[in-house]
C-alpha cells in the first residue's frame, strides 16, 4: 500500500478554499473458513482497499468522500471534488477542527504473516475442532458451525497539519457453535471464539471444551423463583453491560443530552472498586492501535476512577465543543468510507484479584448469569432495564441447578454502585472488555 497517495490528495486539497483536511487510506485482507461434517462449508476470500477525503472549509463546513478506485489521479481528482461538493450544502460549526497533535510514525503490530500458512493447515484447524466438540460429551448433537479466520489491516493518514502516521496490525481467531440435546428437556445451544496474534496461538481444545460445557450446562433450565438476590454476572455478560454504559460515556451522546451521565463528571456514580479505563494500545487488545481516526496517538483514558466519574470519550470536534482535550477516541467503523465519530477503543474494568470460584463463593445463595437477552432495549438516558437471563441457580456458593426463562431488571446506576466483588478473569469482546462481577443484589423475576 503506497501512502505516498495520500500526500497526492493533500496537494489537491489544498487548492481548495479550506483550512484543513485529512486522507485515509485502508487495506483489509481476510480470510473465512466454515467446516460442517467434515467438509468445508465456507471458504472465502476478500481485499478491500480505498482512500477517504475529509475538507474543512475556511468557513468551517465538512465535507467527506471516499473512493475504491485505483486509476490514480483522476481518481483523487474526482474524490477531492467530491468531498468540496458535499460540504457546500452543510452547516457552518466552528468545532469542525483537526487535533492539534502533529506526528509522524509508523508501526508494524504484525506477530505472523498468515497468508504463508496452507488454506490446507487452517481447513484441517477446522474440522479438527468439530471433532473435539463433538466428541466433548454425548448430549452434543451437532456442531451448527466451526470456523477460523484471519485478517490483516494496514491504515495510512495524512493531514495538512504535517501529520502522517501508518500501522499494520493482523490477528486470526476461531469459533464453535454447538447444540446439546437430552430427552425430555429443550436442546440448548452455545458458542465459544478465541482470538490470537499467531495461529498455534489458538486455544482449539479450550474452545471446544467451553463450547460443550456451556451447552450441557444449561440443559433442562427452568425459572427460579421471584425475588432480588446477589446476582454472579459472567465476564461475557458483564461486557454486554459494559457496551451500554461506554456509550453513555461518550462525549457526542452527552452533547446532545441523549446520557444519562451528561451531568455527573466529579461524582461517584458506582462502587468504589469500579475502574473503567480505554486504552488504544492496551497490549493483547483485539483492537490495539497506535493512534486513532484522526491520527491523535493512543492513550490511557480513566473513565470511572473508584467509582468518580472522570470524564467522557472525546474525539476532535467533540472536545473542542466542550473545551478539554480529545482522548484519542476517534474511530472509524467503516474504515476509509466513513468519518471519525466518538468510539470505545479498548473499553474495560479493571480486574480484581479473585477468581470466579471465590465469586460463586461469595454469593452464597443467588444466581450466576451466563446468557442474557435484549441489551439493546436498556435505556441509556434513564438506565433502566428488564431483560432476559439465563444461567445457573448458587447455592450455598455452589453452582446449582441450571435457570432459563427468567428477568432481571433494575437500573444501570444501581448496578454500578452495588458492585461488590469484581473476578480476575478480564476478557475482551470486541471493544469492550470485562472479567467477572458480583452484584449485591438484583430483581429477578421468574416463577
Amino acid at each position: 500500500m503506497d501512502s505516498r497517495i495520500l500526500e497526492q490528495a493533500l496537494d489537491l486539497a489544498r487548492k481548495r478554499a479550506i483550512v484543513d483536511a485529512d486522507v485515509v487510506l485502508a487495506r483489509n485482507v481476510s480470510l473465512s473458513i466454515e467446516v460442517a461434517k467434515g467438509e468445508v462449508d465456507t471458504l472465502e476470500m476478500a481485499e478491500s482497499i480505498g482512500l477517504g477525503v475529509r475538507l474543512i472549509t475556511e468557513d468551517r463546513r465538512v465535507g467527506f468522500s471516499y473512493t475504491t478506485a485505483q486509476d490514480g489521479q483522476p481518481a483523487l481528482e474526482r474524490v477531492v471534488e467530491m468531498a468540496w461538493q458535499n460540504a457546500q450544502p452543510i452547516d457552518p460549526d466552528e468545532h469542525n477542527v483537526l487535533p492539534d497533535e502533529q506526528a509522524v510514525s509508523e508501526h508494524d503490530w504484525t506477530k505472523e504473516d498468515f497468508a504463508a500458512i496452507p488454506t490446507e493447515r487452517k481447513v484441517e484447524f477446522c474440522r479438527e475442532l468439530e471433532r473435539k466438540t463433538l466428541e466433548g460429551d454425548p448430549r452434543i448433537s451437532m456442531v451448527e458451525r466451526a470456523g477460523y479466520s484471519d485478517n490483516r489491516t494496514e491504515f495510512a493518514i495524512a493531514n495538512t497539519r504535517g501529520t502522517a502516521r501508518r500501522f499494520t496490525t493482523a490477528h486470526c481467531s476461531c469459533l464453535v457453535s454447538a447444540v446439546a440435546a437430552q430427552e425430555g428437556v429443550d436442546s440448548e445451544m452455545a458458542d465459544e471464539f478465541d482470538v490470537n496474534q499467531k495461529f498455534d496461538g489458538l486455544r482449539p481444545e479450550w474452545v471446544a471444551r467451553r463450547c460443550v460445557d456451556l451447552a450441557t450446562s444449561a440443559l433442562g433450565g427452568k425459572p427460579c423463583e421471584t425475588r432480588p438476590m446477589p446476582v454472579l454476572l459472567d465476564n461475557r455478560v458483564v461486557s454486554s453491560f459494559l457496551s451500554v454504559i461506554g456509550g453513555t460515556l461518550m462525549a457526542d451522546r452527552v452533547i446532545k443530552g441523549k446520557s444519562m451521565f451528561a451531568k455527573e463528571a466529579g461524582k461517584p456514580i458506582a462502587a468504589g472498586n469500579v475502574f473503567l479505563i480505554d486504552q488504544n494500545d492496551l497490549e493483547g487488545a483485539i483492537n490495539r492501535a497506535p493512534f486513532d481516526g484522526e491520527g491523535t496517538s493512543a492513550r490511557r483514558t480513566l473513565l470511572i476512577e473508584a467509582g468518580i466519574l472522570r470524564g467522557f470519550l472525546h474525539n476532535a470536534y467533540t472536545a473542542h465543543k466542550m473545551a478539554v482535550k480529545t482522548t484519542g477516541n476517534a474511530g472509524r467503523s467503516g474504515g476509509f468510507q466513513t468519518v471519525p465519530e466518538v468510539a470505545a477503543t479498548n473499553c474495560y474494568l479493571e480486574p480484581g484479584t479473585q477468581d470466579q470460584a471465590e465469586l460463586i463463593d461469595k454469593a452464597g445463595y443467588g444466581l450466576f448469569v451466563t446468557e442474557v437477552m435484549g441489551m439493546h432495549t436498556v435505556n441509556p438516558i434513564s438506565g433502566d432495564f428488564s431483560i432476559g437471563a439465563a444461567g445457573r441457580r448458587i447455592e450455598e456458593g455452589r453452582l446449582g441447578r441450571p435457570v432459563r426463562g427468567v428477568t432481571i431488571a433494575g437500573n444501570i446506576r444501581d448496578f454500578l454502585l452495588n458492585i461488590t466483588l469484581i473476578g480476575s478473569d478480564l476478557r475482551f469482546f470486541g471493544a469492550y472488555g470485562a472479567p467477572s462481577v458480583l452484584v449485591s443484589q438484583m430483581a429477578v423475576s421468574g416463577e
